[in-house]
């Protein structure tokens, strides 16, 4: 008789550690994907402001190298730049009227970003662009540096500096 009771015991506890354990599990499992949902949830809103910033550097860039007149691209360039980045983006002061035909093409664009504070970021891009001057086309890889600052209309490029070219 008391070994029936001692079996007995032993099962009870044995379903009770187990049915414990199997609900300790399923609980940590469901911590888990609801703090992985959090995470996706943050990062997904990180994108998205970052992504206003990102969309307004490559708008930067294809003002700046697609062009099919150069007359034109000051302009096109100036909605998206402040004053301190248009002197850094043209910083000779071209003749308002080229007297060669001269047309820009971006191949690529490949960005990388860091955010400095809620109203900065700084982009590290690299440029395939190609030049065609007088029907002469050249190829080349530029690595430029941009400052996006955050205003109330949006984000603006505020300042360009070329780090290097192949």
């Amino acid at each position: 008789m008391k070994k029936v009771f001692w079996v007995l015991g032993g099962v009870i506890l044995i379903l009770g550690i187990t049915s414990y354990y199997m609900t300790y599990s399923k609980l940590s499992a469901e911590k888990n994907q609801a703090l992985k949902e959090k995470q996706r949830i943050e990062n997904k809103m990180n994108h998205m402001t970052n992504s206003e910033a990102a969309k307004v550097n490559q708008e930067f860039f294809e003002a700046f190298f697609q062009y099919e007149d150069a007359d034109d691209r000051e302009k096109a360039v100036r909605k998206l730049a402040t004053d301190k980045a248009m002197s850094y983006a043209f910083p000779s002061k071209a003749p308002k009227k080229h007297s060669v035909t001269m047309r820009g093409d971006l191949l690529s664009l490949e960005s990388y970003s860091k955010k400095v504070d809620e109203k900065h970021e700084l982009y590290l891009n690299e440029a395939k662009i190609a030049l065609t001057v007088n029907a002469v086309t050249t190829q080349q890889t530029l690595i430029v540096q941009t400052e996006l600052k955050k205003q109330k209309g949006g984000w603006i490029v505020d300042n360009v500096q070329v780090k290097g070219s192949n």
